[in-house]
C-alpha cells in the first residue's frame, strides 16, 4: 500500500479501508485488524469502529426487541441512523488522515488490537 511521511495509506486504499471499516460496523473492523500489511492508523480506526458498531448493533437489537412479543422497528431505525451518521463521521475523519478520541471506547480499542494482533 502507497504511504505517506507520516505512515499513513494514501488514495484510493483509505478510502476503501474506511468503507470497510465504518459501514460495515464490527464485522467490517475485524479483518482490517487482522491483516498484516494494515498499517497502524487504519488498525486504530478499525477497532474504533468495530467497538462502537458493537455497541451500536446491541442498541439496535435491544431496540427492536423493545416490546415483548413483536419487533419494533421504529426506535430501531433511530439507532440506525445514529450508527450511519458515525459512520459518515469516522470515514471521513480517516479519510482527511486526521485520528479521535473517545475516552472510553479508545482502550477497549487498544486492548481489542492487541488482543487480535496476539491471536495472528
Amino acid at each position: 500500500m502507497p504511504v505517506d511521511k507520516t505512515g499513513n495509506v494514501k488514495g484510493f486504499e483509505r478510502f476503501t479501508n474506511a468503507f470497510i471499516a465504518y459501514v460495515f460496523g464490527f464485522v467490517g473492523g475485524i479483518p482490517l485488524i487482522l491483516m498484516k500489511d494494515t498499517d497502524e492508523f487504519t488498525k486504530i480506526h478499525a477497532a474504533y469502529s468495530s467497538v462502537v458498531g458493537f455497541f451500536f448493533w446491541i442498541a439496535f437489537m435491544g431496540a427492536w426487541h423493545m416490546y415483548p412479543g413483536y419487533p419494533e422497528f421504529g426506535w430501531a431505525l433511530y439507532v440506525l441512523a445514529l450508527w450511519y451518521v458515525y459512520a459518515v463521521f469516522g470515514a471521513w475523519k480517516m479519510v482527511r488522515g486526521e485520528l479521535y478520541r473517545i475516552p472510553v471506547i479508545d482502550g477497549l480499542a487498544k486492548k481489542l488490537i492487541n488482543a487480535l494482533a496476539s491471536a495472528v
